[in-house]
């Protein structure tokens, strides 16, 4: 491989607010965990990457206000308005273009949790910091930073996706909300498919779709509909989940309200996924291949709100890590924050380990396949 291995063993619990409990989503839990999870686990082995550079960049809005306090569809964002979603909910969807050549080989777009707050929230997976909406206004957001340790900043320095013929976006919102009905998360979904459509060249060859939390929902979401289309046929679609966050009372990505445990969560814990029979949630494989990473601690306390987990046959009580090919899942006893957001959240003890089973376990997984 081109670095030595390093063997190792997004929403915030504390800060998520959802209005109090949701209606439906979830009983507060009571039972017992089987056995400590680091003796029923196995340990995961990840290449260590170098940082990238950080890099500034500019966020927009998809849909904007003008000076009038109009709202108007952005220039190359235009999907967005059209596929019907209401302009006060699209005024907060906001992407930093990164590279946008002219030439696209490769598509390449990650996305943030959910914002719950006033204020920003770190992410791992693009690199924006805790106060990275400060800068914004009606119709974008200046000077956003993004991280060099960050997955989107690794990736790119990496040179697997060259970025003279890869369009690499970061979605640092993208107001994917966890208790939108049905009907405004399918028009929100629709935007964020045909917005990267619009990006796709007769030259693209390979999309890559990563997200943490509510953003991992979403670009899972993004690559059922992708896959679906017979013309991206001869695309492959690579797609990386960090602790993915579905309802499971809307049945989003197939989840039903059975939890599967999670082998290797700490002691005294309750962490686990709602299960889903993913391969039915995607019968056209060709070109497919995903990793989620699953800690499944639950976001809000009593809330239901946690992880996706997937299954084959009938879901088990505690599950196991899983490849089958075009899916892999890995079991990881960290907190859901931490998965989202390494670098800052785990103690400094533990980043090393998180980091390797997340961003970098990610990163060797993808570049087996590149």
């Amino acid at each position: 491989m081109r670095i030595e291995r390093l063997s190792v063993g997004l929403l915030s619990a504390v800060t998520l607010v959802l209005g109090g409990t949701q209606a439906g989503c979830g009983q507060p839990e009571h039972e017992s965990p089987e056995t400590p999870g680091e003796e029923q686990g196995t340990s995961t082995s990840a290449l260590s990457y170098p940082n990238g550079s950080g890099r500034t960049v500019v966020s927009k809005r998809v849909v904007y206000k003008d000076g009038s306090g109009n709202y108007q569809a952005a220039p190359g964002f235009e999907q967005f308005r059209a596929a019907g979603a209401p302009d006060g909910d699209l005024h907060n969807i906001r992407i930093a273009e990164v590279d946008a050549p002219l030439t696209r080989e490769a598509i390449v777009l990650m996305s943030s949790g959910q914002k719950m707050s006033s204020s920003g929230h770190n992410s791992g997976v693009t690199g924006q910091g805790a106060s990275w909406d400060a800068t914004c206004d009606a119709v974008s957001c200046p000077n956003v930073t993004l991280d060099g340790r960050s997955l989107a900043m690794k990736l790119r320095s990496l040179g697997w996706f060259p970025t003279g013929s890869t369009y690499l976006a970061v979605v640092n919102d993208n107001n994917f909300d966890h208790l939108f009905d049905s009907g405004k998360k399918q028009q929100l979904l629709n935007g964020f498919v045909g917005w990267t459509q619009a990006q796709i060249r007769p030259e693209t060859r390979s999309i890559y779709l990563a997200g943490s939390s509510r953003g991992g929902c979403m670009v899972m979401r993004m690559a059922q509909a992708l896959r679906a289309n017979p013309a991206y046929d001869g695309i492959d679609l690579y797609v990386s989940s960090f602790d993915g966050v579905c309802k499971y009372t809307q049945g989003e990505l197939g989840t039903s309200g059975e939890k599967i445990n999670n082998p290797v969560r700490p002691w005294g814990t309750f962490y686990g996924g709602w299960a889903t029979d993913l391969s039915a949630q995607f019968p056209r494989k060709g070109r497919l291949r995903m990793y989620h990473i699953a800690g499944g601690e639950e976001v809000a306390p009593a809330s239901g709100i946690r992880a996706f987990s997937a299954y084959s046959g009938s879901p088990p009580s505690t599950g196991s890590n899983l490849d089958w090919g075009w899916y892999k899942q890995t079991w990881v006893k960290w907190q859901h924050k931490e998965i989202g957001n390494p670098y800052t959240e785990p103690g400094s003890s533990d980043q090393p380990r998180v980091v390797s089973e997340t961003i970098d376990a990610q990163l060797t997984w993808l570049d087996a396949f590149l």
